[in-house]
């Protein structure tokens, strides 16, 4: 009697043992399946913002996109580098980033920019200063906005009141970097 006890616990042992490899077994395929399918989606993220360099066929290029609310510096076809960004408010002409291709034409350090349209006036201090476009409704360019919070950059929407009053707003250290990085002459390219 004592012998069929201890085989019958040595059966039940097994049968756990064996469902506890086997759910051990199918949560480490689930683990791996998880973290495969997160490592392709950053790839295929990166690929992506990579992508906008991939046609560039000059020395320097910056591209800016307003829906990804993205910058890229593009060393001919290579990302040199990337940044969130802010750009306009789509809901009145005056505020929207135009899209286009265009040409920094000059730059200044420490200075303040003054406005007003149907949206409000402003006058901010920036560090660094990158005009490529004035048009009947101002000037536009890429200048630091130290007053956003640095969670805001690539995460305001254009169609917010938060936006821009039409300039590509950056970090201060990415400004500082594109500052350095572009001369005056540089093309920019604004797309959706």
């Amino acid at each position: 009697m004592l012998k069929i006890k201890l085989a019958v616990l040595v059966l039940m042992v097994l049968a756990v043992g064996g469902y506890v490899y086997k759910n051990h077994h199918n949560a480490q395929m689930y683990v791996a399946a998880t973290q495969k399918a997160a490592a392709e989606a950053a790839k295929a993220a990166t690929d992506e913002l990579a992508s906008h360099c991939k046609k560039s066929l000059l020395d320097k290029e910056v591209v800016v996109s307003v829906s990804k609310r993205h910058m890229w510096a593009c060393q001919s076809a290579k990302t040199v580098y990337d940044n969130p960004v802010i750009t306009g408010m789509e809901m009145y002409p005056a505020d929207l980033t135009p899209r286009g291709t265009y040409k920094i034409y000059a730059k200044a350090t420490d200075t303040v920019l003054k406005g007003s349209d149907a949206s409000g006036s402003w006058s901010d201090s920036v560090s660094y200063w990158m005009p490529f476009l004035d048009n009947q409704y101002g000037t536009y360019g890429f200048h630091d906005a130290t007053w956003r919070a640095g969670g805001d950059f690539g995460k305001i929407d254009p169609n917010s009141k938060e936006a821009s009053h039409g300039c590509v707003e950056m970090p201060l250290a990415a400004m500082k970097w594109l500052y350095a990085w572009a001369p005056v002459g540089t093309t920019v390219v604004v797309q959706d």
